[in-house]
């Protein structure tokens, strides 16, 4: 369908906890506000044109984003990535012209190719006159930083010789914006993309998708800006119908589209349509943040240099990794802040959902001034809190972290009482402040972990002949799951045929493996033995959203193993695979005494975007695949469209995971 707006939306998928578990609700979107305009209406609106900033009346750039249907031929091309379509996926976009500076008439190019790996899509930023030479956009010098052979490095996967020279490009898009003290914007790494169907298909008839950069807003909501005065637009919320839910499910799901209609995340698209996403925080924890990076960037830097030595042979052990350093968002300590003993220790991201989690936090559009009053705090954003004991916010915050499966409460909350809803309540779940927009924002207690997570996934490795393995996630993760365990990441040999020795045996007790724990059957003896079937783990994403669920099939209860099984054949898992997978999800989903699922799945390119992985060396194949259910009280009326799910082929050395929503 032809779009007929001007402005479109990034969509990104919340997920909520239902009666103590996890399910997906609806898509986010952004809406225009304007007076006398409900929050959920649909208004149409054109992006007004960044302006110049006041240091420089000559706008940066000029021109839109468009595509580039011609192959600029900038990425290195293997055999393995012919097997694997990469050429296929691979697009370039004009995004304006330089009208001043160091690269004055040079036309900006976004290049994007697929994953090299485990991991999301690259995206590299250049610019040119002749279409035959490229300046590369290297703010941070990775290019002469970072090794050749690091997935860090830009020359990983650009053609050297097509680089004339690497510059800091001037951009309208800054690190930081400031808003009114003391709050501040921070940018995301990447600029925003969305996946779009090709029309074609590769040679297994799967649909061909390529990535483009979203330049269009429909329905959203416009902020006064500040400083640059770019356009500025918030996120806002779509929870769906709720068709299929039961009567408890519907009354959390209509309080959450009652007073939760937008985020703190921010889109900044600049004059050519070109966006960043940027995080709400403050400038304190952005100082922080700035201070801790810059002791963490050298000691990642000697890092990557180690790992290189390791691969040429030059190093006997793999190096220990720097620690991560988190994000910036709205959070904080009750110890830092001086809040009185009655609260919780930590506050985040309100109403967290499922295995993913966010920096960004929830806008309460419904809440007035009367209904709050300030919380005695040393803290740089005064905080509030209800009034009122039993409004109906605090239902959907002890919904989304308590719920009613008090086994698994105890289970995440190593033994402690599950608390009730008048207890939980007591102790200011929910701290509220003003933001730079004079909108009512909301944080929640972070001291109760989630019922819910990643559930048991599992990571087979298979080289074609023995081979010692380093794999490692790239963005934090809150495991409570890793057998053998994860130090520094696993370090693993690996056997063609699959099997696996912890290269690092003495991070893991093998006495404190629980067999009695369900899918932890086998790992006593692999303990034991040293050899282990898979590395196994769950879960949960501190930093990325849980993925969009687009379609999938209604599946009544007694057709689940063999739905699963069909499925999973038709998405490349071989025999022992699909069997370990329904050994512990067929069980796992019968607990339920429903008459009816949701059934979806993600693959590679979402659960590379989701959870990513740094694998050393390189896999030639790589299998993800991730099941997302809900239990159904009824069929629902209105059909799901069934997902278009991609075989894989195997190629030399394969890696293959499967795991599910728990």
């Amino acid at each position: 369908m032809t779009k007929t707006v001007v402005i479109s939306v990034l969509s990104t998928l919340l997920v909520v906890g239902l009666i103590g578990g996890a399910f997906y609700l609806g898509k986010q979107s952004s809406s225009q506000v304007k007076q006398g305009i409900s929050p959920n209406s649909s208004i149409k609106a054109t992006i007004p044109p960044v302006q110049a900033k006041k240091e420089n009346s000559t706008p940066l750039f000029i021109g839109k984003v468009k595509r580039i249907t011609n192959d600029l031929k900038l990425f290195k091309i293997t055999d393995v990535d012919k097997e694997n379509g990469v050429p296929e996926s691979i697009t370039y976009y004009e995004a304006g012209v330089f009208t001043r500076g160091d690269l004055n008439g040079y036309t900006r190019v976004l290049a994007i190719r697929p994953s090299e790996g485990p991991g999301p899509s690259i995206q590299f930023v250049l610019a040119t006159k002749d279409y035959k030479s490229y300046v590369l956009d290297d703010p941070t010098n990775k290019t002469t930083n970072y090794p050749e052979d690091d997935w860090d490095n830009p020359y990983m996967y650009l053609d050297k010789s097509k680089i004339s020279k690497t510059l800091t490009f001037d951009s309208d898009h800054a690190l930081t914006v400031s808003l009114a003290k003391p709050f501040t914007l921070i940018r995301r790494d990447s600029i925003l993309l969305e996946n779009k169907k090709t029309g074609t298909k590769d040679k297994n008839g799967n649909d061909i998708y390529v990535e483009a950069p979203i330049t269009e807003y429909e329905s959203s909501f416009l902020l006064s800006s500040f400083g640059n005065n770019s356009a500025f637009y918030a996120m806002g919320t779509d929870w769906g119908t709720g068709e299929g839910y039961n009567p408890k499910e519907k009354k959390i799901l209509e309080l959450r589209k009652k007073y939760l209609h937008m985020t703190t995340l921010v889109h900044i698209p600049d004059s050519t349509g070109l966006t960043y996403s940027y995080i709400l925080t403050t400038q304190d924890d952005v100082d922080v943040y700035t201070k801790k990076l810059a002791a963490y960037e050298p000691e990642l830097i000697a890092f990557k240099k180690e790992i290189s030595l390791y691969n040429q042979k030059k190093r006997a052990e793999y190096p220990p990794s720097p620690k991560y350093i988190p994000f910036p968002g709205m959070k904080v300590a009750k110890s830092a802040i001086n809040l009185p003993s009655d609260f919780y220790n930590t506050y985040e991201s309100a109403f967290p959902g499922a295995c993913g989690g966010n920096t960004d936090t929830f806008i309460v559009d419904t809440i007035v001034d009367s209904d709050l009053e300030q919380v005695t705090s040393s803290s740089v954003v005064p905080l509030f809190v209800l009034k009122d004991n039993k409004h109906p916010i605090y239902e959907i915050a002890y919904d989304a972290k308590v719920g009613t499966d008090e086994t698994n409460f105890k289970l995440a909350n190593e033994g402690r009482p599950m608390p009730t809803f008048e207890s939980y309540v007591a102790k200011h779940p929910l701290l509220f402040f003003k933001d730079a927009w004079n909108r009512w924002g909301v944080m929640g207690e972070y001291d109760i972990q989630l019922m819910g997570g990643c559930g048991k996934p599992v990571v087979y490795l298979y080289p074609e002949k023995q081979t010692n393995i380093h794999l490692s996630f790239t963005t934090p993760i809150s495991l409570d799951t890793n057998i053998p365990t994860y130090k520094d990441g696993w370090f693993i040999q690996a056997l063609p045929n699959g099997t696996l020795i912890d290269l690092q045996p003495q991070y893991t007790n093998c006495s404190e493996i629980d067999i009695a724990k369900f899918g932890s059957e086998y790992a006593l003896s692999s303990c034991k033995n040293n050899l282990y079937p898979y590395i196994y783990w769950s879960g949960k994403s501190l930093t990325h959203s849980y993925p969009i669920v687009d379609g999938g099939w209604i599946i009544s209860k007694n057709q689940i193993s063999s739905f699963l099984n069909e499925k999973l054949v038709q998405m490349g898992l071989n025999g022992k695979e699909i069997h370990d997978m329904t050994e512990y999800w067929v069980p796992e989903m019968n607990k339920k005494n429903t008459p009816y699922y949701r059934i979806s799945f993600f693959q590679t390119k979402e659960m590379n975007d989701f959870i990513p992985m740094d694998v050393n060396p390189k896999p030639n194949s790589i299998i993800r695949v991730f099941l997302d259910y809900k239990a159904l009280n009824a069929k629902p009326t209105k059909e799901l469209k069934p997902q278009n799910l991609i075989k894989f082929e195997r190629k030399g050395f394969t890696l293959v995971e499967w795991g599910g929503l728990k």
